[in-house]
């Protein structure tokens, strides 16, 4: 016998995810925060590492308050902006998670992102013709934390999430949820001429991805459990 039709309930899902969202993560973010830095105190876990745990440790806590901001406005591409952000959070602490040189990667990828920033504005001056006063100063600065990292040489040429996310064995799963969110995230065609101006399915839409987005920050949490787990005892 087929089980009986359940009826979407979004009201009871919106509200399922707000609790989510507004305690039960932040709490355990919270707790997790304590551990990391009581290891880092404790010398159980190196500094650089501990930093870079921390920091996307926040980030998280930060795209979930977004995330949950979004409940109570009508923004589909709110919604699925900080899904997909989740979504590479995801991939990047499982990333760091498997391997210490992988974590390595993903520090030093920093400063291979200002320097492709401080390429990329000096391209947008010279086009504009404008004199970029702050380049030389950028580049001395890089030049001195690529000397503090150990670094021999440096360009722009920083680990791309989907090579993070096949890395870890989620490359088919990211490939396919990231280009759903980036259709509802970005001003495509379709959004622009046709979604965006049907208000009567924006909300079970919206529910539906920002439920997505809550269980990337699960598995954020999860992550940062294994990640935790993983640091020697004092």
């Amino acid at each position: 016998m087929g089980t009986a039709r359940q009826d979407y309930d979004v009201d009871w899902e919106t509200q399922f995810t707000r609790d989510k969202l507004q305690t039960a993560i932040p709490n355990r973010l919270q707790e997790l925060y304590d551990i990391i830095l009581n290891c880092k105190s404790k010398g159980t876990a190196e500094p650089w590492f501990a930093d870079l745990v921390v920091k996307i440790l926040l980030s998280v806590n930060r795209v979930c308050g977004d995330l949950l901001k979004t409940i109570d406005q009508d923004v589909v591409s709110g919604a699925a902006w900080n899904s997909r952000n989740l979504l590479e959070l995801w991939v990047w602490l499982k990333y760091c998670a498997t391997s210490q040189e992988n974590a390595r990667r993903f520090y030093e990828d920093a400063l291979r992102d200002m320097q492709g920033l401080t390429d990329a504005l000096s391209k947008l001056h010279a086009l504009q013709g404008i004199p970029n006063e702050f380049e030389a100063s950028a580049r001395v600065k890089i030049a001195e934390v690529r000397d503090k990292l150990g670094l021999d040489s440096l360009d722009s040429d920083y680990t791309h999430v989907a090579g993070a996310a096949k890395a870890v064995g989620l490359g088919d799963f990211f490939v396919s949820n990231n280009k759903l969110l980036s259709k509802f995230a970005h001003p495509t065609a379709a959004l622009v001429l046709g979604m965006m101006h049907q208000s009567e399915i924006h909300r079970n839409l919206q529910a539906t991805l920002t439920t997505s987005g809550l269980f990337f920050a699960g598995q954020c949490v999860i992550a940062l459990e294994e990640i935790v787990r993983a640091i020697p005892a004092a």
